[in-house]
């Protein structure tokens, strides 16, 4: 009998509606007693029915039993041991931060450009990156290509320096900004990993550039480009030669690379490549020297001055010249015609050039005849050499290839090996003569640089080297009128000076010069089969190295208008070499 059927019995019918309360009291006690039944019944029924999702059916009525509550329950423990770890993770984090926040140290793990600053004070790590940094600026760089080696003060030579505070700041303030979980993350972090501070190389990129530039004109075997200079009514081409070229930026980088690591080494080895030189550019060379004759004049009132020029042409047609450069030689001649102004600047008196601009005087020995036959020559060459406003001297076009057809001497020269007989020993004193004199004349500097070890015949700083084909001296008339050069050399005495025309204003020049550094030579002992056993011989006599600075100062009225420094100077120090006798 089904349960429905059970209650349904005890209920009361449509032929019974008249039964006493009695049996209605029965009734109820029967279904309380049935409905205890019927809860056995269904727990019974849910049991063996869990494929039905908890769901019973009484009285054809769906009932679902409620599960959350035990779910929330299973996890309690779990959220309860979630709370504990993030109340001790606050606690550990407050206390953590207020344990650093009062130190007065740069956290554990820090490091300045691979030097440990941890557990320093900040005046502490200041000074040690100060004494570590300082010492690198000082230590000299040597560059080194083939034979050739120079050597670079980096605090000195190119103004370099690093910004020690900032770094040292940097590394203090790790663990000591933001808010506590950034601040403690940062310090666990460090303990880690090391946490690495860079520091910040600042130098004189102007100063790194032009001792770079001066260097790449030193090193052996340099490629030769062609150039021309005109004497004796003739052009001459010189076709150049091929050679190295200093790769400029790359050696660049790897000095800053160098400075900037203190575990590198203190040799560099300067990056070149062979390269050609140009080609000759024969029509640019006729642009550049064709010219129109042009009559000198001058008319006092106003002032106005022009001194003329001769009409340059080839005396050959462009195409010949160009048929002659196709044949293979090292040197190419091209007759010129010349056609001279019917008034030149010397049919103008010399009142034109009256004025002494700037004058400097040299001395030379005049028992050393080669070197004096040089000194002579290339006096006598620049002589007056006449230039226009605005027109560029250039040293080499005007005094020409050194060669003994032009008449010069071999004499001591020197060389990125040391003192050598060489062509033409003993012209840079005439350039640097002429340098000072352009100086104190206040004109425009193009091109100059200084020797690669020192000199005796002008101060240091004050020198002017050149070299055929590579390093030239240059300078322009930056006034309003013409200058001459007027140059004698006789009795050991080489004066130059630049004449002209004085104008309205003319400042007082003075030229200064300070020593910053001495560098020691050195002796080179060499083994020398040629001379007798327990003999010695000095081959080559040393001299220190320097550093020099010059300075210009401008004076109008006794009153200083200027003072600007015009050059740093770098001179090696010259090995002094002993042969010792093994015969």
């Amino acid at each position: 009998m089904s349960q429905n059927a059970l209650v349904k019995e005890q209920l009361p019918t449509k032929e019974n509606n008249n039964k006493s309360i009695d049996n209605v009291e029965n009734i109820s006690n029967e279904t309380t007693i049935n409905s205890e039944i019927l809860q056995k019944n269904v727990k019974s029924n849910a049991t063996d029915n869990k494929s039905s999702a908890n769901t019973l059916l009484v009285n054809d009525i769906p009932i679902e039993k409620d599960t959350s509550t035990s779910s929330i329950r299973k996890y309690i423990p779990l959220i309860l041991l979630t709370i504990a770890i993030l109340i001790f993770i606050f606690l550990f984090s407050i206390s953590f931060a207020l344990i650093n926040i009062n130190s007065d140290k740069i956290v554990e793990g820090v490091s300045v450009n691979g030097i440990n600053v941890s557990g320093l004070t900040l005046n502490e790590a200041t000074q040690k990156l100060t004494d570590v940094f300082s010492k690198k600026l000082d230590t000299p760089l040597i560059l080194n290509c083939g034979g050739y080696s120079s050597e670079l003060i980096p605090s000195q030579d190119i103004e370099a320096s690093f910004n020690v505070s900032a770094a040292a700041e940097t590394a203090f303030s790790i663990g000591r900004t933001g808010n506590i979980v950034q601040k403690n993350y940062e310090i666990l972090t460090s303990l880690l990993a090391t946490k690495k501070v860079s520091i910040n190389l600042q130098y004189n990129t102007e100063k790194l550039c032009k001792y770079i530039d001066d260097i790449s004109v030193e090193i052996p075997g340099l490629v030769v480009e062609p150039s021309y200079y005109i004497e004796d009514g003739n052009l001459i081409i010189l076709k150049g030669k091929s050679g190295l070229e200093l790769l400029q930026n790359e050696t660049q980088k790897l000095i800053l690379s160098n400075i900037g690591s203190l575990s590198s080494s203190s040799c560099i080895d300067m990056p070149t490549k062979n390269v050609d030189p140009n080609e000759i550019d024969i029509d640019k060379i006729h642009e550049e020297i064709y010219s129109e004759e042009q009559n000198a004049y001058l008319i006092k009132e106003p002032f106005e001055l022009n001194v003329g020029s001769p009409g340059t042409d080839f005396s050959i047609s462009l195409e010949e010249a160009k048929n002659l450069l196709s044949e293979e030689k090292d040197e190419y001649i091209i007759p010129l015609k010349i056609t001279p102004p019917e008034i030149g600047v010397e049919d103008l008196g010399n009142d034109i050039f009256a004025g002494n601009l700037g004058t400097y005087s040299s001395y030379y020995n005049v028992s050393n005849y080669n070197r004096s036959v040089n000194v002579e020559l290339a006096s006598q060459k620049i002589n007056n050499v006449i230039l226009l406003p605005g027109e560029v001297f250039s040293y080499n076009k005007v005094v020409g290839e050194r060669t003994f057809e032009n008449g010069f001497k071999e004499a001591s020269v020197y060389t990125s090996s040391g003192v050598v007989n060489g062509l033409g020993g003993g012209i840079c004193q005439v350039s640097s003569t002429l340098y000072n004199s352009v100086l104190l004349a206040n004109l425009e500097i193009i091109e100059r640089r200084n020797h690669r070890y020192a000199v005796s015949y002008v101060p240091l700083g004050r020198d002017a080297t050149v070299a055929y084909g590579s390093i030239d001296f240059k300078f322009k008339n930056n006034r309003n009128y013409p200058i001459k050069i007027v140059s004698y050399a006789q009795n050991g005495v080489l004066n130059i000076s630049i004449m002209g025309i004085k104008e309205e204003t003319e400042y007082e020049v003075i030229i200064t010069t300070r020593k910053l550094l001495t560098i020691p030579y050195q002796t080179k002992y060499i083994q020398d089969s040629s001379l007798p056993s327990g003999t010695q011989k000095q081959t080559q006599y040393g001299d220190n190295g320097y550093k020099y600075e010059t300075y210009k100062t401008l004076k109008l009225n006794g009153n200083v208008v200027s003072s600007n420094t015009i050059s740093n100077d770098n001179y090696s120090p010259l090995t002094r070499i002993i042969r010792i006798g093994t015969k």
